[in-house]
């Protein structure tokens, strides 16, 4: 295998919704949303992706669905994927991993109920303020998802941290791990995640030839899956940025 190997968060790492890039000018839309926020690139972006497209191999890592993907406009050169924060990899030819699909679903199940109380809870404490759903894959319930549907952003702050403390305040939900960054909150059970699957993927890659494995994200919980590679890549404000650039983590 020549060149690199990148394995590359999307949303936020790659392209971001429009209300996210400070400057509206030269942007180019990569992605098609059901709410209307579709996912653009901006001339930065733009160019780091065609540098990686040009220098290696290019391996999604996402939170988004199977549906969500399919809604990303960019050829990135090989079937493989990872999906739904670690529940689907998919091989060269863009078919679904089987023995991890039925590994994942076979977690996903067991919180089945506890996902339908989730969605009660929410519904029954926020109303019209939220949205929530469950994801699933191949059948299967793979994770659960929180959004606010305020506009402004300090009530999407205030109405997000509200929702992870309720849930977690109400509910056992020691079996899973949460992630919170901006208005997107979710809940994935234990033994589904970007690490998990990609750890799974590498293997299925077997011998490199050298090729350097380089992790790209912005989210904290990203670096789970960018600690597997030799190198990381993260974008500036991006929720690691922010972390690691916080007054007092200078060293």
């Amino acid at each position: 295998m020549s060149g690199c190997i990148y394995l590359t968060d999307l949303d936020d790492t790659l392209f971001r919704s429009l209300v996210k890039h400070p400057d509206p000018v030269g942007l180019t839309r990569v992605t098609t949303a059901t709410n209307g926020h579709h996912g653009h690139m901006n001339a930065a972006q733009r160019g780091l992706f065609a540098a990686l497209r040009s220098t290696g191999h290019v391996i999604p890592v996402t939170a988004r669905s199977s549906d969500a993907f399919a809604r990303v406009h960019l050829d990135f050169g090989t079937g493989r994927a990872v999906l739904a924060n670690g529940a689907v990899v998919r091989d060269e030819t863009g078919r679904p991993d089987s023995d991890w699909s039925d590994h994942t679903g076979r977690i996903g199940r067991r919180f089945d109920p506890l996902f339908g109380e989730m969605s009660a809870l929410i519904r029954a404490e926020f109303g019209e303020a939220a949205r929530s759903w469950v994801v699933a894959e191949e059948g299967a319930p793979v994770y659960f998802c929180v959004k606010m549907n305020a506009a402004e952003e300090l009530a999407v702050r205030e109405g997000i941290t509200a929702a992870r403390d309720l849930l977690s305040g109400r509910l056992d939900l020691s079996g899973m791990w949460a992630h919170l960054n901006g208005n997107n909150l979710s809940f994935t059970p234990i033994g589904i995640s970007k690490r998990d699957a990609c750890l799974h993927l590498i293997e299925r890659l077997g011998d490199r030839g050298g090729a350097p494995l380089i992790g790209l994200g912005d989210s904290l919980t990203d670096l789970s899956f960018m600690g597997l590679c030799d190198f990381m890549m993260i974008p500036s404000r991006s929720q690691i940025a922010t972390r690691i650039l916080q007054p007092g983590c200078d060293g």
